[in-house]
């Protein structure tokens, strides 16, 4: 496994540049961000490039209208394939082989099954654009205690979304802290299901900050997840409780490179 830094939250506010200096220093290859607008994008793929780091995934953009993004709302397919174009134009740009479509949110119109059937059509026809780009969509699963509105808001309906596009360019996101949070179980989840899962991010509850500051054992987790043969990104999304070197401890410096 590979691990990568969560930008939008691991050093903020501070400058982009500051940010990229730091995860560099600390020995890591790779950044996620969450999205585009909050960044420079010239800026951020002169830095990433300058300091020997890779992308390891984004999110499309959400929209004031649809906060929690537009892939299982039946209106807005138009909206969603938008945000796709743009999306894989910047993964172009950075050299971004893995994309956030956002979980969608909860519509009392419909039923959990209807949205998960526009869900499904939705990504089936996105991994066409998604294959010529050689990027992978990973569908990720929020919450409902920080995010009242998700609709992907546990394990279950994300896998299920996945394995009924089935394709290799469609895959789950795996967040532990949010999965933790819905219904914990988290080693046997990621286990028996860890061919469909495309990218993993950490964080420990309560408080959302670095491991061994809340329940989970990470140690355990990793090494199940290590055992697996899990080759993709791991990706620390977390509030430093303190300083954001210490927020690395927990992480030994040789784990954190290629």
């Amino acid at each position: 496994m590979r691990f990568a830094v969560n930008i939008s939250m691991i050093g903020h506010p501070s400058p982009v540049a500051e940010r990229i200096r730091t995860v560099a220093e600390a020995g890591f290859t790779a950044i996620e961000f969450w999205f585009a607008h909050q960044f420079d994008m010239t800026e951020l793929g002169a830095l990433c490039r300058d300091h020997g780091l890779d992308v390891a995934l984004f999110d499309l953009e959400p929209s004031d209208t649809h906060p929690y993004g537009h892939v299982a709302d039946p209106a807005a397919g138009a909206e969603f394939d938008r945000r796709l174009d743009e999306a894989l134009r910047q993964a172009d740009r950075l050299s971004c082989q893995t994309l956030n479509v956002l979980q969608g949110g909860r519509l009392p119109r419909l039923t959990v099954d209807e949205q998960m059937r526009v869900a499904i059509d939705r990504l089936g026809k996105a991994s066409i654009a998604a294959e010529r780009a050689g990027v992978t969509l990973c569908l990720e699963g929020i919450n409902r205690v920080d995010r009242p509105g998700s609709f992907c808001d546990r394990s279950a309906i994300g896998l299920a979304i996945v394995a009924a596009v089935d394709s290799p360019r469609v895959l789950f996101q795996y967040d532990i802290y949010h999965m933790q949070i819905m219904e914990g179980n988290v080693i046997r989840t990621m286990t028996e299901n860890i061919a469909l899962i495309g990218h993993i991010q950490v964080a420990d509850p309560p408080g959302r900050h670095e491991p061994g500051t809340g329940e989970i054992n990470f140690p355990n987790v990793l090494a199940a997840l290590e055992a697996t043969g899990y080759q993709r990104w791991v990706s620390l999304e977390y509030w430093p409780s303190a300083g954001v070197a210490d927020s690395f401890a927990w992480l030994p410096r040789d784990r954190r490179g290629r």
